[in-house]
């Protein structure tokens, strides 16, 4: 069992880092999808989808430290995708929150994002695609732990 086990986890291994390999080439390539690039992706669906946050609070969230988020932050700013506020619980502190703007090219390249996902997994059963979103969601929370 030990040794099945070893095999299973070799694999595990290898083709994740040659899914994150090609997913980084995609990323970086002409074939490209959408406008926005990874990290200002990720930063727009989190204040997305949980609303107004302290740059500490987004920076523990990537497990990013605090200078490397607010060079992003800044940048992601200046393009008018976000915006900064004074925190009303601490008038010291600040919050980012997404633009409307934003929203408009989350939603863009989050439409064709999905499109890729559902074109590549298009002959996977609704069962395959749901078991393997949740078994991303385990592998997600370890990295955490």
């Amino acid at each position: 069992m030990e040794r099945e086990n070893k095999k299973a986890i070799e694999q595990i291994e290898y083709e994740l880092t040659t899914f994150i390999r090609r997913a980084v080439y995609k990323d970086n390539s002409e074939n490209k999808i959408g406008d926005l690039e990874r990290a200002v992706y990720l930063l727009l669906r989190q204040l997305e989808e949980f609303g107004p946050a302290r740059l500490t609070t987004l920076a523990d969230s990537f497990k990013l430290d605090i200078s490397t988020l607010s060079r992003q932050a800044s940048a992601v700013e200046a393009k008018g995708l976000i915006s900064r506020f004074s925190d009303p619980s601490d008038r010291r502190g600040s919050l980012f929150q997404i633009t409307e703007l934003g929203k408009e090219k989350l939603l863009a390249d989050k439409r064709m994002r999905i499109q890729r996902y559902q074109d590549m997994l298009k002959d996977w059963s609704s069962e395959e695609q749901k078991l393997f979103g949740e078994l991303l969601v385990r592998l997600n929370e370890a990295f955490i732990d």
